[in-house]
């Protein structure tokens, strides 16, 4: 399975790379996600609930970003099983200004085994590239909608992000 995409966030580089490496934005901004947590320096695990044609169920993840070049790009690995079967891949995600917001542009190479491969190959791609776009709005909307450290807030005084 092949994947790539890309959009833009309504968020400086910076910011979008640090939301993408903090736990409490991922559980927040993943579809399905309900639980994860930071195993390691780059290392994160937790349990994605997918209520989705062919692929009901609840799936073990675990996501190490191996290479980052912060704020400007990262590399994935990662790996999700479940009943229905696995997923092994990695994705490369470069970030780029554009104008006050962020260009994210990714692409991914997965293997699918167990009874997941047997579904036909183009709406599964058709499936995880929504997914990525969903999560990708949801983080948009998720920047949107907390204020970057250190800006005035009504009252006049600083603010800092909090997770929520």
């Amino acid at each position: 399975m092949n994947v790539r995409g890309g959009l833009t966030l309504d968020a400086p580089r910076a910011r979008v790379f640090a939301a993408i490496c903090d736990p409490d934005v991922l559980l927040g901004v993943i579809p399905g996600c309900r639980e994860i947590e930071q195993t390691g320096e780059a290392e994160y695990r937790g349990l994605i609930d997918l209520r989705l044609p062919g692929v009901v169920g609840t799936y073990r993840t675990l996501v190490r970003l191996v290479d980052a070049d912060a704020p400007r790009s990262g590399h994935l690995e990662g790996e999700l099983d479940g009943t229905l079967g696995s997923v092994r891949g990695d994705a490369t995600f470069r970030l780029a200004e554009a104008g006050p917001g962020t260009t994210i542009d990714y692409e991914g190479h997965a293997v699918i085994d167990g009874p997941l491969a047997r579904l036909d190959s183009r709406f599964v791609e058709g499936l995880a590239g929504a997914l990525i776009s969903q999560g990708l709005r949801n983080l948009d909307a998720r920047l949107r909608s907390d204020p970057p450290t250190g800006v005035a807030t009504e009252g006049g005084q600083p603010t800092r992000e909090i997770p929520a």
